[in-house]
């Protein structure tokens, strides 16, 4: 390694890259079977990333099996638009149960009633799946402690921007051994050498200054783009949400704000979702009421309001209980829910919304041989493009538990410093290369120019091929005359600097797949194919990195076995519920 790079090389049998509940599940359950463990976390465990914002976890309340298994995994099944993997679904349902159990008996205070029961409840997209209201910070605290006392070596505020390989190669016929992280504080380099990696860091967002948006850029989706893993769902990569209320702040638990029975109007008190979403109506996903508010608005009936004045106070002490943020805000404010409306202005980006991410068997394996994933930094196999009110921290726990499983029976094994040495000295020269430049082009600016290219209505809610074609040539230019000349003078920047090359390159493959899907589905709707085609497209679009560069996509398709699964789909084509208003139409003529 150079000189003037200080350093710290650490072993271990296996690597977790990502504090979340997977993250922390999979450390926890490797250490459990004998396995030395190091977690890797880019902020710090408990304080940053999504479950910062979970408000409640997909809990059944008693453990579902037989018939009565195949109506709960319909709810996920139908909200995924029948695209879900409906063997994870079902493993997802039976073994949520027993992780949440596992958590209630480590201490974690979900939600209760006057007696002390725990207080299940429905949320998004579920009418029988149930729910347990707890707040994330708090699960994740317990966690944490957890970790410490199961020996898990924590290494914080340490963002891992490569993965090592056997061979040396990116993409790699070999096997994962190991990462290469930077301190984001201090700049010091990290190696990692491990048997196994297990990634879970979270979703890829913009710098939204939303939630923990900020947090989550993609870094740990590129890393595995890189080494090769295959990805599914991309097409789908569109993130929304509504609760910017009053044109003055947003909140977080929008999922239990429609799981208590907040309503969606317009502006002349029309409640319009069942419009849009005959199957859920106001408990629809959250592109789907996103996408319904900002057509109301772009057709004349906006602005658009959430309505809460006929919710009991009991359910908004239970909202307020798990998701704190709210009541302070609404105190802030000056808002009362019991007789104010609050209007709502949503907005439509590039990121994670139910899917977009590397594929992954029952035991959370990536199609790389050593590497694992679990939570939003995966393909979501139980939603690929569908609803869930608390489907994701759950289904983390679950994927990462099993990924532990698996990563300690492969075990660990020494990796000679030959076989890292020249790939981390590579990683570390790209990661620091804007520190040594001197045009003064920043991080934000490249985010600025994504968002112009990306963010537009036109392109965020019409999408056509002529658009997609649009959007896809300024990403190019973006890569290739804007993001080259990024200048960090300091290590903050220099994260950052990372943190949107990665977003870039996500965005690109994004909408790269959505030229591909030829129809409307989930996320993804196009002017050009107005409809859901089941008879063509009950498949999973994959792509995968190529040996001729970061760039070189290969995309194939996986046909479902549909016909061999529980919950059948209703064949032919299903037209979009979503118009289009004049000044957004094109002459092509529909497919």
């Amino acid at each position: 390694m150079g000189s003037d790079l200080d350093v710290s090389v650490q072993e271990c049998d296996v690597l977790v890259v990502g504090g979340g509940i997977g993250g922390a599940r999979a450390a926890l359950r490797a250490a459990e079977l004998g396995s030395s463990v190091i977690l890797v976390e880019k902020a710090v465990v408990s304080r940053a990333g999504p479950m910062t914002y979970v408000h409640s976890q997909y809990a059944p309340d008693h453990r579902v099996q037989g018939e009565e298994m195949t109506e709960w995994a319909r709810e996920f099944v139908v909200g995924s638009n029948y695209l879900a993997d409906q063997d994870w679904v079902q493993q997802y349902i039976a073994e949520a149960y027993d992780r949440v159990n596992e958590q209630i008996e480590w201490g974690v205070p979900y939600s209760t009633h006057e007696d002390g029961s725990l207080k299940y409840v429905t949320v998004r997209g579920h009418n029988l799946g149930t729910t347990l209201g707890v707040d994330g910070r708090v699960c994740m605290e317990i966690l944490k402690e957890r970790m410490k006392a199961a020996g898990v070596r924590l290494f914080e505020r340490v963002d891992v921007i490569d993965l090592l390989t056997t061979d040396g190669c990116r993409p790699t016929a070999g096997a994962v051994c190991g990462a290469v992280g930077v301190n984001v504080v201090t700049g010091q380099c990290h190696v990692f050498t491990a048997g196994s990696v297990i990634l879970n860091t979270g979703p890829w967002y913009p710098k939204l200054h939303y939630a923990f948006a900020d947090h989550c850029s993609g870094e740990g989706h590129v890393a595995a783009w890189r080494v090769g893993a295959e990805f599914a769902g991309m097409e789908f990569g569109q993130f929304a949400a509504w609760s910017y209320f009053n044109r003055s702040f947003f909140t977080p638990g929008q999922a239990k704000i429609q799981g208590i029975g907040g309503k969606f109007c317009n502006a002349a008190g029309e409640y319009f979702m069942d419009r849009y979403d005959p199957i859920w109506g106001d408990k629809g996903g959250l592109f789907t009421i996103a996408r319904a508010i900002m057509t109301e608005m772009v057709e004349g009936r906006g602005p658009c309001y959430l309505d809460l004045r006929h919710v009991p106070q009991a359910d908004l002490e239970v909202l307020y209980e798990v998701s704190p943020t709210v009541r302070r805000a609404f105190t802030e404010f000056e808002v009362d829910p019991s007789t104010d409306l609050l209007e709502v202005t949503p907005f439509i980006v590039l990121g994670t919304s139910s899917t977009s991410g590397p594929t992954i068997d029952l035991d959370g394996a990536t199609t790389v041989p050593g590497l694992y994933a679990a939570g939003y930094g995966t393909a979501c196999p139980h939603l690929m493009s569908g609803i869930s009110g608390s489907g994701i921290s759950s289904f983390s726990a679950v994927a990462g538990y099993r990924a532990g499983t698996a990563a300690a029976a492969r075990g660990g094994h020494a990796v000679a410093r030959s076989v890292w040495e020249n790939q981390a000295q590579e990683s570390f020269a790209e990661y620091f290369a804007p520190m040594r430049r001197l045009r003064q082009v920043r991080p934000v600016d490249v985010w600025k120019a994504i968002g112009e290219a990306t963010a537009n209505p036109a392109f965020a809610l019409f999408k056509s091929e002529a658009r997609i074609d649009s959007a896809l040539a300024e990403l190019y230019r973006i890569r290739d005359r804007v993001l080259r000349y990024v200048f960090a003078p300091d290590y903050q920047e220099l994260k950052k600097a990372h943190e949107v090359r990665a977003y870039l390159t996500l965005a690109i493959i994004t909408c790269e797949a959505m030229k591909r899907r030829t129809e409307s589905r989930g996320e993804l709707f196009r002017i050009d194919y107005p409809y859901a085609d089941n008879d063509e497209w009950l498949k999973w679009l994959l792509v995968r990195r190529g040996s001729g560069g970061e760039f070189d996509l290969q995309f194939s398709e996986r046909d479902l076995p549909i016909q061999s699964w529980p919950v059948q789909a209703p064949p032919g084509r299903h037209p979009s519920p979503y118009t289009v208003p004049q000044g957004y139409r094109e002459e092509a003529a529909v497919q």
